[in-house]
């Protein structure tokens, strides 16, 4: 009886210094994490860029969202041929100088007074997404939360409402995951123009908006002024780089960690500006700090804190968080679950502007499914007006991707990668605009994926065959014995099917009425056979 008690208590303080374990500010302790299941199974979020930035609504030579830094450049102040001149020349001639009309003053204009955000977590689901990550603060450092660390907040200012914290109520109301997004980190350079050529930055009274940045002599304006008809933007950047000040920094963590504890988002999204390895520490500390806030909210456990970090490059080492990829991907199926985000839009724009055309939906589906296929989520970032509400085209693409999802969804949640991602095209790694090129989406562009059982193939054909006819190559020599049938998604009917020296033949019959992507099923008795070469 006395054994049994001693094992008893042995067992239960175990178990109960486990669930008190928590994570320490280090690389070796946040490598004791796992991607939450939730995460894995989601495969598609939403995200918005939406901000002061949103009411110029003006991309010029680059992207809308930067408006904030490339208003203060003057010429051979910005790389690729002088790409923020034509901001700037835009901001002269319609607001006036920089001097008199700066960024701040942008801010009365961004009223968000159509913002509804059921009617924004409405559209998420019914484009098909598990998960809304709402836009905390983009690079201009304006943060769209109830902080109580600054005054620039659109609480206090513009909207005169805590945008972050309506949407994480109704996202979850609609049993969405909730996710914010922070770019604040490279505040620091953002306007870094402004900083060097003396505009509204010099006023003590916005350095809470505009930075504090550490700015070499080589950079100041008398110097660049003097050597400008010699010097390129390159060659100017190589005599000095614009560094974050401890103010800066701080600022930075304290902000980071703010939205975190007051939300308790289940994803948290960085861009690259926290990279610098000034900003190393302060990364450990809120990787230790946001899995701990996870715990404490009861949402996980030490290893699994049932959350999502983002991070780009090498901002974070492999497996202390999820690694993201702007508009890139892997080219091989990941052991770890990864990020794709990417945008309507092409190119360089991100932030809403009118006119500007946005990518066909079947595009979407097909980039979709080549990431899926390779363990991968993709995160799609729309762009609202400044207003709050969402361009016709773009919730349009929204519908038709969740009326295919409804069809197809079956082909994408809550599946896992087969052993082989696919057929024909292949994805190379990296980040754009590094070469990634999204699957080409023909007939015989295949990718696979299967069910969380094993039982269930699911081999998605991009595009519709004209003949009706797909050969899956990878099927070539796979015992088929426990084969039961083999359907079109959409469609309650048997496939005919023949195996073939060069793989496996399936007759489609006739084209089904949803349009893009073709997902055939293949269900089997026991687990799903791999091919033996």
């Amino acid at each position: 009886m006395k054994l049994k008690i001693v094992f008893f208590v042995i067992v239960f303080c175990s178990i109960k210094v486990n669930s008190q374990q928590k994570y320490e500010a280090n690389w070796e302790s946040l490598k004791q994490y796992s991607a939450p299941e939730w995460y894995e199974d989601a495969k598609l979020g939403f995200w918005v860029h939406w901000g002061v930035y949103s009411v110029p609504a003006f991309k010029g030579d680059h992207a809308a969202e930067w408006y904030g830094r490339w208003m203060y450049s003057h010429k051979g102040q910005s790389s690729r041929n002088n790409q923020g001149l034509a901001t700037h020349l835009n901001h002269k001639e319609k607001y006036g100088n920089p001097t008199d009309f700066g960024y701040k003053d942008f801010i009365p204009m961004f009223k968000a007074e159509n913002f509804n955000a059921d009617q924004w977590a409405n559209l998420c689901v019914r484009g098909g997404a598990k998960f809304f990550t709402m836009m905390g603060a983009h690079h201009d450092s304006f943060c769209l939360w109830n902080t109580k660390l600054s005054k620039w907040n659109s609480v206090n200012m513009g909207p005169k409402r805590d945008l972050v914290g309506e949407m994480a109520i109704a996202a979850r109301k609609k049993g969405l995951k909730f996710g914010v997004s922070n770019h604040t980190a490279w505040n620091y350079t953002f306007f870094q123009w402004n900083h060097i050529n003396k505009y509204d930055a010099i006023n003590k009274e916005n350095e809470d908006l505009y930075g504090n940045p550490i700015i070499p002599k080589q950079l100041d304006t008398a110097t660049i002024k003097a050597n400008e008809p010699r010097l390129s933007w390159l060659k100017r950047t190589r005599w000095g780089t614009v560094k974050p000040s401890e103010r800066d920094l701080n600022r930075w963590i304290d902000r980071t960690k703010e939205l975190a504890d007051m939300y308790k988002p289940d994803l948290y999204y960085f861009d690259w500006g926290n990279k610098p390895v000034e900003f190393e520490s302060r990364r450990k500390e809120f990787g230790a700090f946001y899995y701990n806030n996870a715990i404490e909210a009861g949402k996980g456990t030490f290893g699994n804190p049932n959350v999502v970090l983002n991070y780009k490059s090498s901002a974070y080492p492999e497996g202390t968080a999820i690694l993201d990829f702007e508009r890139g991907g892997n080219d091989y199926i990941a052991e770890m679950v990864w990020q794709t985000d990417d945008c309507v839009y092409d190119d360089h724009n991100w932030g809403y502007v009118e006119g500007t055309p946005i990518k066909p939906t079947n595009s979407i589906v097909d980039q979709l499914m080549d990431i899926i296929s390779k363990n991968g989520v993709l995160m799609l970032s729309f762009a609202p007006k400044p207003d709050g509400t969402f361009p016709k085209e773009q919730k349009k693409m929204m519908y038709e991707l969740g009326d295919w999802l409804k069809i197809c969804g079956e082909a994408v949640y809550a599946t896992r990668p087969y052993h082989v991602f696919g057929e024909k095209s292949k994805t190379p790694a990296g980040k754009y605009p590094s070469g990634y090129k999204k699957p080409s989406g023909n007939a015989d562009d295949i990718r696979f994926t299967r069910n969380k059982e094993n039982n269930v193939l699911y081999a998605t054909v991009l595009d519709w065959p004209e003949n009706g006819k797909v050969i899956i190559k990878s099927l070539a020599d796979v015992d088929l014995k426990d084969l039961k049938s083999i359907q079109l998604l959409g469609s309650k009917r048997e496939l005919s099917y023949n195996q073939k020296n060069e793989g496996l033949e399936v007759f489609l019959r006739k084209k089904p009425k949803y349009k893009f992507a073709y997902p055939i099923k293949l269900s089997f008795k026991n687990v799903i056979p791999q091919s033996t070469k």
